[in-house]
């Protein structure tokens, strides 16, 4: 079959497929799996870690253990993949990326599935992807491969350049990481001078769907402190934060949003309730299943 038919973001048995590559688990229960956790998103980590016996939003050697061992994380961000509002947040990015009216050096941290490091390098853009190895990063492998995409992949976090990049993209990273200033101070140094930066990191869903989630970094949660202490300043982004755009200092003529500052400026107090209480955002984990797609 041809690259331009392979499509598991909108075939089931493409994406069915593929998992089943990587996990060895029949089609058949990979299927119902998905389908399970599209009528239930965030539930295959959630039931998965609590078998752990491990406490949830705690870092420690349980939580990293988890990570290693389970494969509940490609359901979740296969569908996840698929639902509108990260579909919109890859176009918006891609949109963003477009201003710059040139192809760029991209870096995909922590991208998971691989489909936003896709995206961006069907539109000519040199990207490439880290990832923790894994299953996540043996499914990006493959799919990459199998969609003919010139994705460069990297395991090790040494072998990351400095100030090698035109732009990073880090969506729903930070808020699993015990130390999210100290990463921010390493994804600054990736950057170029005038390097932008692509943040989105939900702090405040502590949540019964998201167990990996940090509740020691909900101080975090509508504060841009540690970017600005990594050098960074605020260029752009959305009134949701997702994402934040900021950008590394140096180069000339950099773009900045009016329009975009204020709106993440303005959303700032309203996501820092998050620091002190979770319960108010529950209900965009309710949004999230709305925008769950149907697999075909």
């Amino acid at each position: 079959m041809g690259h331009e038919h392979f499509d598991p973001l909108r075939k089931l048995d493409d994406m069915a497929g593929l998992i089943a590559h990587v996990t060895g688990e029949p089609v058949e229960r990979v299927v119902a799996r998905l389908e399970s956790e599209r009528v239930r998103p965030g539930h295959s980590v959630a039931d998965d870690f609590a078998k752990s016996g491990g406490p949830r939003y705690v870092w420690g050697p349980h939580m990293e253990a988890f990570y290693g061992e389970t494969d509940a994380f490609i359901y979740e961000l296969a569908v996840w993949n698929r639902n509108r509002m990260k579909a919109g947040l890859r176009r918006w990015t891609e949109r963003h990326l477009a201003r710059q009216n040139r192809p760029l050096d991209l870096l995909g941290i922590g991208d998971g599935l691989g489909f936003d490091c896709l995206h961006l390098a069907r539109k000519q853009h040199r990207v490439t992807y880290f990832e923790l190895p894994g299953k996540g990063e043996r499914f990006a492998r493959a799919l990459f491969e199998r969609s003919g995409a010139a994705v460069a992949v990297l395991t090790d976090p040494e072998a990351i350049g400095r100030e090698a990049y035109d732009a990073i993209t880090c969506f729903d990273v930070l808020e699993h990481v015990p130390d999210p200033p100290a990463m921010v101070w390493t994804l600054a140094s990736h950057l170029r001078p005038g390097g932008l930066l692509y943040i989105s990191a939900p702090f405040f869903m502590i949540h019964g769907g998201y167990p990996t989630h940090l509740k020691s970094n909900r101080k975090y949660s509508g504060r841009l402190a540690m970017y600005r202490a990594a050098g960074l300043r605020l260029v752009g982004g959305t009134m949701s934060w997702c994402p934040v755009i900021l950008q590394k200092p140096g180069a000339e003529g950099a773009s900045r949003s009016t329009l975009g500052c204020l709106g993440v400026t303005a959303m700032g107090p309203v996501f820092a309730i998050g620091r002190f209480a979770a319960w108010p955002f529950a209900p965009l984990h309710w949004v999230r299943r709305r925008g769950n797609r149907v697999f075909h």
